[in-house]
């Protein structure tokens, strides 16, 4: 494996420059303080609760979810797109929402940086971009050493569970797995039943609507 630095070779995302709504540049400047984490934020905040962990959000529907429907699930969610940040954090505000937490930002040294090892008990990622190209595939996020990384975070028994619409990204995303150690394949009928009935997202309407097919691949964490 390289010796370059994790963060360093897998930058999974491109900022790309996005319409903010004034009801979203309201929610980030005004609940900021509220919700979401800086540099000097420690996990820990959450103390003696269960954590988990949404990885690229998007809209925000699977992460308002775990947070409303599972109060004593502390919930953080990592995105790097504003609009989508500012969303959630008028949401949740609305909504009463006390369980969540928010990071703007790369989650690759949030979770070598911010988050203890052993501290997890979920990991979603849901839909990360595909990069279709095959030059551009080492951009993918779904990698072994952030499938190690994810590991080092999780609890033993915890669950990594990976979206994807895009087929080419499934087959290679298994591939990995089947050489990564330490982990045990699930199906959904598995699952703690909080985690079958995640609502439908905007994302996941438009693929189905574009006749993709919706991919999923659950790992629990057995060493």
């Amino acid at each position: 494996m390289s010796n370059v630095p994790i963060r360093e070779r897998l930058k999974s995302f491109v900022l790309r420059k996005g319409r903010i709504t004034s009801n979203q540049k309201k929610a980030l400047i005004d609940l900021k303080d509220h919700y979401l984490l800086n540099e000097d934020s420690k996990i820990e905040l959450f103390n003696d609760t269960s954590v988990a962990l949404d990885i690229g959000f998007g809209a925000g529907e699977t992460t308002i979810h775990l947070a409303k429907t599972n109060p004593e699930l502390s919930v953080i969610g990592v995105e790097v797109y504003l609009s989508g940040i500012g969303s959630v954090l008028s949401r949740a505000y609305r909504e009463g929402i006390e369980n969540l937490r928010i990071f703007n930002g790369d989650v690759v040294p949030f979770m070598e940086e911010k988050v203890p090892d052993n501290s997890l008990d979920l990991v979603l990622m849901f839909y990360p971009d595909p990069w279709p190209k095959r030059k551009h595939h080492k951009r993918r996020l779904f990698q072994q050493d952030f499938l190690s990384l994810i590991s080092k975070k999780l609890k033993q028994g915890s669950i990594f569970y990976f979206k994807t619409d895009w087929e080419d990204y499934f087959r290679d995303a298994q591939k990995i797995v089947q050489i990564s150690d330490g982990w045990k394949e699930q199906k959904r009928e598995d699952l703690a039943n909080y985690l079958k009935c995640l609502p439908q997202t905007s994302f996941e309407k438009k693929a189905l609507s574009a006749k993709r097919d919706l991919k999923e691949i659950i790992l629990k964490k057995i060493s």
